[in-house]
């Protein structure tokens, strides 16, 4: 892969000397990263502050030292969001690794409300903190990421997180989350609390053996931002009811125009 060569490339790095240096596949290796959204040319980035302090909690959690100032990573983050062309959103992953700094932009593979789910036994080694695993993103890999997510079942039945998102369960008035052995994420944390002046949260496991009680299941995320489980095939679930789908999305689009109106220059 060719070397940077400016700040507007779609793949930038830098080494511990801050000397721009070709980017690597980074699964795999020791370090964290997080996923911001890009909505649009020149758009503030999305929960910046938060992505960055969990960024910082994830290298502690790994025990990987960080060999950039956290000061510096956002400077780099907000330059390419500012010098993008394109007028349609994005998603920016910021990799720190050991001995670099990555950051790569894609495009969203996903667009719409509904995605099919698709049961993964898998438990994630750490899983508060986002890590390089290259073994869960094999499984990724496997998907339509434009239509499918998985859910991870763990052993002993437990349904924590989405491969990339996190998980609200509905039943009837009541929205269950789980909140341990999950990554902490950004839109859910910004979501929930909206969420609870409308309906019960309650934040606890939930096992595969519950699914059938479950009207609606949500995934919130940077990519997806809100979306809605339409089929679980291996199981037999399928959505019986939007309603707590199309008023979460309406909250989250409020929340977040807020918070870009509020950062725009």
């Amino acid at each position: 892969m060719a070397a940077n060569s400016s700040e507007t490339s779609s793949q930038l790095a830098w080494d511990k000397d801050l000397v721009a240096i070709s980017c690597v596949n980074p699964w795999g290796a020791p370090g964290a990263y997080t996923t911001l959204r890009l909505d649009s040319k020149g758009a503030y980035p999305l929960f910046l502050e938060d992505h960055l302090a969990r960024l910082q909690n994830c290298l502690a959690r790994l025990e990987v030292t960080c060999p950039f100032e956290i000061d510096l990573i956002r400077d780099k983050i907000q330059s390419v969001a500012a010098l993008r062309a394109e007028d349609k959103p994005c998603l920016l992953r910021v990799s720190v690794l050991e001995d670099r700094l990555q950051l790569e932009t894609r495009d969203l593979p996903f667009s719409g409300n509904w995605m099919e789910g698709r049961l993964l036994p898998y438990v994630r080694k750490n899983p508060e903190a986002k890590s390089l695993d290259n073994q869960l993103f094999d499984h990724v890999t496997q998907l339509n990421r434009a239509s499918e997510e998985a859910l991870l079942l763990a052993p002993d039945g437990q349904l924590g997180e989405g491969s990339t998102s996190n998980l609200i369960f509905v039943q009837g008035d009541v929205l269950v989350s789980p909140e341990t052995n999950v990554l902490p994420g950004i839109t859910l944390a910004k979501l929930l609390p909206a969420l609870a002046e409308k309906y019960k949260v309650v934040r606890r496991p939930v096992y595969l053996k519950e699914l059938a009680e479950f009207t609606e299941i949500l995934a919130t995320g940077s990519g997806k931002e809100l979306v809605g489980f339409a089929r679980i095939a291996e199981v037999g679930w399928r959505a019986r009811q939007e309603s707590v789908l199309t008023t979460a999305v309406k909250l989250y689009g409020e929340i977040k125009s807020r918070y870009l109106s509020s950062h725009d220059a």
